[in-house]
């Protein structure tokens, strides 16, 4: 376990962690943020919903990543002794409750009360934006993932026992490399009456853990695409290779980042697609979309993709304003070509506005 030291009038001292009073705030802290759990592979994953009904029980949390593999995450804290030795028995179960359904059954026996009528692509695209795949594909993917049973299953506790850990990689070691199992432990600390919480990924350490490499459809390695970086250095790395006559627009995207990220109003990062483009996300915390998606396509070509939820959510005064200077209605993930130094001064206004907006 992570040790944090506070620095005091007699030196150093080890903090103790607090705890968390029950497991329902370890559960809500995790669908609120999961983006906070160190997952293998560090996948965008978007949470559909909270004890949700799978065969004859409910799992935690279930939720499903930007490529369309499901997602399901169990809670237990130390002092559930016997809940905790039964945690792997649950997970696995609801596991095999989804294992052979097709994506209308997923949507409309386990999920319906989490979609509220949308379809779970639509529900998808709308969280991850320019992280998940093209609407065909992404079904597919669920669709053969349902069929395969390889599911991402995640263990969240406060503390990890060793014979928890052993049976977790002999689990990972026996299994497929379709099926992966994230074990995670989060500690909270109280610091100068600030909540602080370190989460930190087991790793078995015997058998071996088999290294995770899940496909995408139509079989090509996800290592090639799919990737995420922090900040905006990995796309202006991109933009240096893009033709001369893109370079100044490519350049006022690259500017408004980093106006964006200096002023505290997103956190940035750069996505690389698997269709050769690179993307800069502006992501609004805590929820981690944006209210926009800057491209640079493989040719070099500017563009930015707008997302209406999140405006009406964070900024619904800035739609306005925003719709003017791009010339055209703002819908779920619209593209605008033009990229003007009048609309990126509306998106800047309107990423001052989310950041004003109770979240």
């Amino acid at each position: 376990m992570t040790a944090i030291y506070s620095e005091g009038p007699d030196g150093w001292q080890l903090i103790t962690p607090q705890g968390f009073p029950n497991e329902r705030t370890l559960q809500e802290l995790v669908a609120q943020a999961p983006d906070l759990l160190p997952l293998s592979g560090n996948p965008r994953v978007v949470v559909l919903g909270r004890e949700v009904l799978i065969g004859s029980g409910y799992v935690d949390v279930i939720a499903i990543e930007a490529t369309g593999e499901p997602v399901l995450i169990e809670v237990k804290l130390h002092n559930n002794a016997e809940s905790r030795r039964a945690v792997v028995a649950q997970i696995l179960s609801y596991a095999a409750g989804l294992h052979g359904m097709t994506v209308d059954e997923f949507e409309g026996k386990v999920l319906a009360k989490c979609l509220a009528g949308r379809s779970l692509v639509d529900r998808i695209r709308d969280a991850a934006q320019a992280e998940a795949l093209d609407a065909d594909e992404l079904r597919q993917n669920v669709h053969d993932t349902l069929q395969t049973g390889g599911f991402r299953l995640v263990l969240v506790l406060d503390q990890a026992p060793p014979d928890l850990v052993r049976l977790v990689g002999y689990l990972e070691a026996v299994s497929t490399q379709d099926l992966v199992i994230d074990l995670i432990t989060v500690s909270s600390y109280d610091i100068n009456g600030q909540r602080v919480v370190v989460p930190q990924r087991v790793q078995p350490e015997t058998p071996p853990p088999v290294e995770y490499s899940r496909p995408e459809a139509g079989g090509s390695p996800r290592s090639q695409a799919g990737g995420f970086a922090y900040g905006v250095e990995p796309f202006r790395e991109r933009v240096t290779t893009a033709p001369a006559e893109h370079q100044s627009s490519l350049q006022k995207l690259l500017a408004w980042a980093k106006r964006i990220e200096e002023a505290n109003l997103a956190e940035i990062g750069t996505y690389f697609g698997k269709r050769g483009e690179a993307v800069l996300l502006p992501r609004l915390l805590p929820e981690s979309a944006g209210l926009a998606s800057l491209y640079c396509w493989p040719d070099g070509r500017p563009a930015i993709q707008l997302w209406r939820s999140v405006f009406e959510r964070r900024a619904p005064h800035s739609i306005a304003a925003v719709t003017d200077a791009a010339g055209t209605d703002i819908g779920q993930g619209n593209m605008v070509q033009a990229v003007s130094d009048g609309l990126l001064d509306a998106l800047f206004r309107a990423y001052q506005e989310a950041s004003e907006t109770p979240k």
